[in-house]
């Protein structure tokens, strides 16, 4: 072999070896693009993201009321223009990168687009979300924040059935496949609702009146004979869409003022009566009332000093004399005063649900309640005794139920969303005798005068007749200009024949309660007459 034709043979050689090494790079290559390409062949994409829904008394949604519309969006897709056009504002500003990095994303639409795939989905709270305190909202990442969203976060965030779409994808990122499917994850393997116990119709009606006449406070609507919650109003209100704007604004719109506790004034009235005639005190005993009293070298006062004259037990209701109380009450009644209110759970926290509950607010201790000058000031509603809105609807309603006292609950149980069959339940009849049900009709016919008779008959239903009383508590804080806050209340129940509903409204810095609060029970029951009117035709047609 000659030289020339050794080295074109190494020439050979080198260049078939060359050509090897390059098929090997280009199948090693290609091995891992098409396991690539193959690992992306199934993508999920997820329509509901959404959590189990809160219903109320009737399995009325609370929750996810708002149809919204979704769509599976690729960057091959033909009509982008009128996809843009649909699509949500925050959507809009992701849109584009989107497109420009050919993700395929699943996008919400503010209405349907023609001849395109799209899915009907529910948006969590409207601008407008009912019952919005009671409720709560969630963060960014979906979890409870406040309210039943906190309380049973772990159901609701596994409650709802997830909806998806199992697609096919080529290697180029175009969806060749697509099925709907379906799945829950929660221990149960059922969609899951939590049922509350208000009546969106109810509840309605005084976030309306609420909403024209209350700027700062609450109202309370309690179903008699269970104690059911019918009704939690807090204003002002605010979105839960929108959490951020509220933090910024004034009257604290996150607070749930139905389980805040404010100094009571004369709506504690009708208890001390109560116990007075739980003790043998004689309801037709004449006070004549010079709109002062002086105990222990301290004056006390009706309001404006104004004199009542000769009262009975029933006119001091109606005219809201205090001296009248404070007389009565400065002998050997503390004991007396400190078991009733034990009874009644004040100066402790009322459990309305599974860890949410009101404030405990305070009543005095004993020893406090033996200074004169306390049990005088807590005998009007003053004094060292603050009450939640709940816990005066709580007590006014066992005059409705003849002395019995009802415990308020607000959830009536976990669902399964599809069957409505309960599957955990959290509502439990409780009661306990407090008076005996004579002294509660005695009472109760006293409150029916003061609502016939007092307040210039403010608080005087349309339809039927109706009991309660007003209060204008000192809270000893004062306005810019000057002038003492006052909280004003009223509470009572409704029809007084029969009663439904007891109803309380709570007012900061509501003024005089004859004046504000008083005509606002009077819309209420005006209203409810209404739905009751409903309701018993409904239940002639049922039969």
């Amino acid at each position: 072999m000659t030289e020339k034709r050794l080295i074109w043979l190494v020439v050979l050689f080198t260049a078939f070896a060359f050509i090897i090494e390059l098929n090997m790079v280009h199948i090693n290559v290609s091995g891992r693009y098409y396991e690539k390409a193959d690992s992306q062949q199934n993508r999920e994409y997820t329509i509901d993201d959404s959590r189990g829904v809160i219903t109320d008394d009737s399995f009325d949604a609370v929750t996810n009321s708002v149809e919204k519309y979704k769509t599976l969006v690729t960057a091959y897709d033909e009509d982008m223009q009128q996809v843009f056009n649909a699509l949500t504002e925050s959507e809009k500003r992701q849109f584009y990168d989107n497109i420009q990095y050919k993700t395929n994303f699943m996008a919400q639409l503010e209405y349907p687009v023609e001849d395109r795939e799209v899915y009907k989905v529910t948006q969590r709270y409207s601008d407008f979300n009912i019952a919005q305190h009671l409720v709560g909202y969630v963060d960014a990442d979906g979890n409870g924040v406040s309210g039943m969203e906190l309380v049973f976060d772990e159901e609701l965030k596994n409650g709802a059935e997830v909806r998806y779409l199992d697609t096919e994808v080529n290697g180029y990122g175009q969806i060749v496949s697509r099925k709907l499917k379906s799945k829950v994850t929660n221990s149960k393997g059922v969609p899951l609702m939590l049922c509350l116990t208000i009546d969106n119709t109810v509840q309605r009606i005084c976030e309306g009146l609420a909403k024209e006449y209350i700027p700062n406070g609450s109202i309370v609507v309690m179903e008699c004979t269970t104690g059911k919650i019918k009704a939690m109003v807090s204003t002002p209100f605010y979105s839960a869409n929108n959490v951020a704007q509220a933090l910024e604004s004034e009257n604290s719109p996150l607070v749930n003022k139905t389980l805040q506790s404010y100094e009571a004034g004369s709506v504690i009235k009708p208890l001390w009566s109560a116990v007075l005639l739980e003790n043998g005190y004689n309801p037709d005993r004449i006070y004549n009332c010079t709109g002062t009293i002086e105990i222990n070298d301290h004056e006390y006062h009706c309001a404006n000093n104004k004199a009542h004259g000769e009262v009975d037990m029933e006119r001091a209701l109606v005219v809201s004399c205090n001296c009248y109380f404070v007389d009565a009450y400065i002998k050997n009644k503390a004991f007396s005063f400190y078991q009733m209110a034990k009874n009644l759970s004040f100066g402790e926290k009322i459990l309305l649900t599974r860890e949410y509950g009101t404030r405990a607010g305070y009543f005095p201790t004993i020893d406090e309640l033996r200074d004169l000058g306390q049990l005088a000031s807590v005998s009007f509603g003053q004094g060292k005794m603050l009450l939640t809105p709940v816990h005066v609807a709580a007590y006014m309603n066992m005059f409705a139920t003849g002395g019995v006292y009802i415990k308020p609950q607000i959830a009536n149980g976990i669902y399964d969303a599809d069957t409505k069959e309960q599957l955990t339940n959290l509502y439990s009849y409780s009661e306990k005798r407090i008076i005996e049900q004579t002294t509660a009709e005695k009472i109760k016919q006293m409150l029916q005068s003061v609502v016939e008779q007092g307040a210039m008959g403010r608080a005087n239903p349309e339809n039927f007749s109706a009991g309660g009383k007003t209060g204008t508590a000192q809270t000893g804080r004062y306005s810019e200009n000057g002038e003492e806050i006052l909280t004003a209340w009223f509470c009572g129940f409704y029809p007084y024949e029969n009663p439904q509903y007891t109803i309380c409204i709570t007012m900061y810095n509501g003024g005089e309660s004859t004046r504000t609060a008083a005509p606002i029970f009077k819309k209420i029951c005006d209203s409810l007459y209404y739905t009751m009117e409903n309701k018993a035709a409904e239940d002639v047609n049922a039969e």
